[in-house]
């Protein structure tokens, strides 16, 4: 199939995410500040300590108080089991595994944090400010902060922190790059909320009493534990649209807005290639000037013919990723370059080596999930390094479209210590126009180029 301008893209140009200017200054850390956190850990228990002593390695729910200089309390609650609360002072950590009757001394790697960014204050930038996705909650400012590389020539990793726009209230926060070790942080980088690769807050004002309050069980409108309306995994459609802001890890780099086309015809249906294919693409407009002035990125994924079609057709199961310059240059990578990536089935959370769970359900938080009812998933994903050798976790938000949780739309997606030196670094997706098309998507779309038709 050859490359073809005249097909028509079924998703417009409106409908791509954009960021507008900021020109504030990075908001600080109130002198005193409440909240309640959301935290998602990195990877669920692995093999080498199977019962962790802290909370990082399930769903938990936080109540947090700050007041500046004198301490900084994290009562935690974890989905599936425990509570722990640790209290942070000039002097040191404690921690308290029974609400607070007892107390132990804890080397945590922490210091009492006095603004959002740690010790990378002076380099944190605003890309842009945008709605968080497709729900409507406030628009948000996209902080980063780089987290110097350990080792080589690596790029600095990337922490995302999302400010409300009109109060500066922190409503989210995503850590690329994981703990120095699963029990140990880092002083320079923001105590607890470090050891967590993504944080939601749906709770948060400006005051907090002279002493951290007494022990109470973390909750936040409209969460609860678990799956209590029996909702059933969802599946995607097989012939839908959708755009989203694509955020990095790698500092280098801004989000970028994305347009992703997906088809996946039944097993009776397919003919070519082209009827179970993904095409995703994805603008640098955000991130210029960046390594190789890049402009444009295009991932075209392929879908494997059923088992009765044989021999498959030509470019099915396979993968090819296309990058344009600004200088009008063009590239191709496909599997024997070190892109393989065939196209995932509509079932890809059920799978498994998947093995998709339903963690909790928010039910229309004002900040987190106006309007809508919210499932949190996670996935397994590969391992990474020695703190997560078994494996660590993709976390992805639906909303249910029908009663049964079949039919849903994404939210957001979000893949764990994801690695700052593959490629752009993409970890996160937030997810704003959505449709599922009646007419069949043209098959034109998912053309393969030119250049990636030479062997490789």
């Amino acid at each position: 199939m050859s490359y073809s301008p005249n097909i028509i893209d079924p998703v417009p140009p409106a409908a791509y995410p954009a960021l507008q200017g900021v020109a504030t200054a990075a908001p600080a850390m109130p002198s005193s500040w409440n909240g309640v956190a959301l935290l998602h850990p990195f990877s669920p228990p692995q093999s080498n300590n199977p019962t962790p002593n802290n909370p990082f390695f399930q769903l938990c729910v936080a109540n947090l108080t700050y007041v500046a200089g004198t301490y900084f309390s994290a009562q935690i609650a974890g989905v599936d089991h425990g509570s722990w609360w640790y209290i942070v002072t000039p002097g040191g950590t404690q921690l308290s595994i029974d609400q607070g009757i007892t107390w132990s001394n804890v080397d945590m790697g922490w210091s009492l944090p006095d603004n959002w960014f740690g010790g990378q204050l002076a380099h944190a930038a605003c890309a842009g400010a945008s709605p968080l996705n497709w729900m409507p909650g406030p628009t948000v400012d996209w902080w980063k902060v780089p987290v110097p590389a350990t080792s080589g020539d690596t790029p600095a990793a990337a922490t995302w922190m999302w400010f409300d726009s009109s109060s500066a209230a922190p409503v989210r926060m995503m850590f690329g790059q994981g703990p120095l070790s699963t029990d140990q942080g880092d002083p320079t980088q923001l105590a607890l909320f470090q050891m967590y690769s993504m944080s939601y807050l749906p709770v948060f004002s400006e005051g907090a009493p002279a002493q951290p309050p007494p022990w109470e069980a973390p909750v936040f409108p409209g969460f609860q534990n678990g799956n209590p309306a029996g909702y059933q995994t969802f599946q995607w459609n097989g012939n839908f649209g959708m755009t989203a802001f694509m955020t990095p890890v790698n500092e280098q780099y801004n989000p970028l807005a994305t347009r992703i086309l997906y088809v996946w015809k039944p097993d009776a249906q397919y003919a070519l290639f082209s009827d179970r294919a993904q095409h995703t693409k994805m603008l640098y407009e955000y991130s210029q000037p960046n390594p190789g002035s890049l402009t444009t990125q295009i991932a075209i994924l392929t879908g494997p013919a059923p088992v009765a079609i044989q021999p498959a057709p030509a470019q099915s199961a396979t993968s090819y990723d296309i990058q344009y310059t600004n200088a009008g240059g063009a590239t191709c990578a496909g599997p024997s370059r070190g892109f393989d990536f065939p196209q995932e089935p509509p079932n890809w959370m059920s799978l498994p080596a998947i093995n998709g769970v339903i963690h909790a359900t928010i039910n229309n938080n004002p900040v987190v999930s106006p309007g809508a009812t919210v499932l949190i998933y996670s996935a397994l994903f590969p391992p990474s390094g020695n703190n997560y050798p078994d494996s660590t976790y993709l976390w992805t938000w639906y909303s249910p479209l029908d009663a049964s949780g079949i039919r849903a739309r994404p939210v957001t997606f979000m893949q764990s210590q994801s690695g700052v030196n593959l490629g752009t670094s993409l970890a996160l997706a937030d997810y704003f126009f959505y449709e599922e098309f009646e007419t069949p998507i043209d098959p034109g779309n998912f053309a393969i180029p030119a250049i990636c038709e030479v062997p490789e």
